[in-house]
């Protein structure tokens, strides 16, 4: 089950790889790839309406049990407290003595994981691993990609939480927004919200990236359900390079390039411009990329595949690109 994912070169090699938020693992839900949770869903009775299903496999009884208990199956589904008049008969039975055949009347969807993951782009396949515990103590729903340290590599923002669970279950809010710093090589540490400043205690959705003050440095702006929308200013990371591109009369902004500095003989990590970036949300389209040390170039493949490599002027904060390779110091 993926909230949602975004893309980003995390480990540098110039191929993007994906992060795809999930459930996590800090609730009552549980899966496997032996074993997966699963959703029925369908017309259960013929009534014309779709009725949902939620199961796991139970380790004690050996067979699929439904999740819901008997007075909230029951409440929907009068038919089964006709045949399973007690709490207790209903607990003894399995998912298949409770629906019968009229399981085959429903179409099913499988969980195999709800950990969030990153999947590391390996050319001929992707390479999975799980985000740090951190990142599994609340559902995540937002994902931006950008180097909010200004190192170079690549981090990543998770919004967070999920409070409209329903009555027999206590609400995902445990929570409060994560960075998850890279280290240029697909491994990614949770930064304490002591230390990045972020604390969004609420249940969060979007979230977006962008230099709203143009100091060089990523922004961050996290939205809530119910509440207000955070907006964070970075002040401690290093200073990058602005690089607006300005493409042709149809795609102004270059939505669906990909650019990446140069230093000396060494690429930088490769970033894309999208339009809409997870959850709801857009990151800008004037990006900025962590300068560690002096790029002396600027790479970009542009949507369409042309390619493009530019000098980057000693001491330049903000410059255009043009289509054409054409580029332009702002500051």
């Amino acid at each position: 089950m993926v909230e949602w994912s975004e893309r980003g070169d995390l480990d540098g090699d110039g191929k993007m790889d994906i992060i795809a938020s999930n459930w996590g693992l800090n609730s009552k839900y549980r899966t496997s790839r032996e074993h997966r949770r699963k959703i029925y869903y369908g017309d259960l009775e013929g009534h014309g309406v779709v009725d949902v299903i939620e199961a796991y496999y139970d380790e004690g009884m050996k067979a699929e049990v439904p999740e819901r208990r008997w007075r909230a199956v029951g409440g929907a589904l009068p038919f089964v407290k006709e045949k399973f008049s007690t709490y207790e008969a209903y607990g003894r039975a399995s998912l298949q003595e409770i629906y019968g055949d009229k399981l085959q009347r429903m179409r099913v969807v499988e969980v195999s994981t709800l950990e969030s993951m990153v999947f590391l782009n390996r050319g001929d396949h992707f390479e999975g691993r799980v985000l740090p515990a951190e990142a599994q103590w609340a559902p995540a729903f937002a994902v931006c990609v950008g180097d909010y340290d200004g190192d170079g590599k690549e981090d990543v923002f998770l919004s967070q939480n999920f409070f409209a669970m329903n009555a027999e279950t206590s609400r995902c809010d445990a929570g409060r927004g994560l960075w998850l710093k890279g280290d240029g090589k697909g491994n990614l540490s949770a930064v304490a919200g002591q230390e990045s400043g972020v604390k969004v205690y609420g249940e969060q959705r979007g979230a977006a990236l962008c230099d709203y003050d143009g100091d060089g440095r990523v922004d961050l702006v996290v939205t809530q359900n119910g509440a207000e929308t955070k907006l964070y200013h970075n002040v401690g990371g290093r200073p990058g390079l602005r690089v607006k591109l300005n493409g042709p009369p149809e795609n102004p902004k270059g939505i669906g390039a990909q650019l990446r500095l140069i230093f000396g003989q060494r690429p930088g990590a490769l970033r894309e411009i999208h339009a809409g970036s997870g959850y709801w949300s857009q990151d800008s389209a004037i990006e900025v990329l962590g300068t560690p040390e002096a790029p002396t170039g600027l790479w970009v493949r542009w949507a369409g595949g042309k390619t493009t490599t530019n000098l980057v002027p000693a001491g330049a904060h903000e410059i255009e690109v043009e289509v054409g390779g054409k580029t332009r110091v702002l500051r």
